[in-house]
């Protein structure tokens, strides 16, 4: 082959792969597990949430599953926009307070009888994964549940001030 027709057919085969989409591109994988850090990136990762520490009190977590209530106790069959916000902020920063659940004091915020099969559910329904452990190994696995309410401040001093 001539030195002019390899040099044609080389710009010929780099114009028609300039116009095809990268294979790359048309699959994409969904990161599934958290970045490691220091550690090279082979496969999609993400990254994780930072670490917060428990709550000092569960109502405020908690209440934030009150737009819940009418799916919670089978009155909805749907589930809100609200509720998932809700449910998706006590499983990210608060699942140490579902223990609240498995003792009853969710009552005190969601009135009405429970369904557990639609709390549960509502994992699927609103896309975010909270262990079943989070529910069942409330004094076993956990050190410390925050108390539902916060604790009373201790009593001011009725001395009078020194003079």
């Amino acid at each position: 082959m001539a030195p002019s027709a390899l040099i044609a057919l080389l710009v010929a085969l780099a114009f028609v792969s300039a116009l095809q989409q990268p294979s790359a591109e048309a699959i994409r994988i969904p990161p599934m597990v958290a970045c490691t850090p220091g550690l090279p990136k082979f496969i999609p990762c993400y990254e994780p949430k930072p670490l917060r520490g428990p709550p000092a009190e569960c109502w405020t977590p908690l209440s934030k599953l009150a737009p819940c209530a009418g799916f919670l106790t089978a009155s909805d069959s749907s589930v809100s926009s609200a509720c998932c916000d809700g449910f998706k902020y006590m499983v990210d920063y608060a699942a140490i307070c579902f223990c609240h659940y498995s003792n009853g004091d969710i009552g005190k915020i969601v009135p009405g009888t429970l369904n557990s099969t639609r709390l549960f559910g509502l994992s699927g329904a609103c896309g975010s994964v909270v262990r079943l452990e989070a529910f069942t190994d409330c004094d076993s696995k956990f050190d410390y549940v925050p108390p539902m309410t916060p604790p009373s401040p201790p009593p001011s001093s009725s001395l009078p001030p020194a003079a």
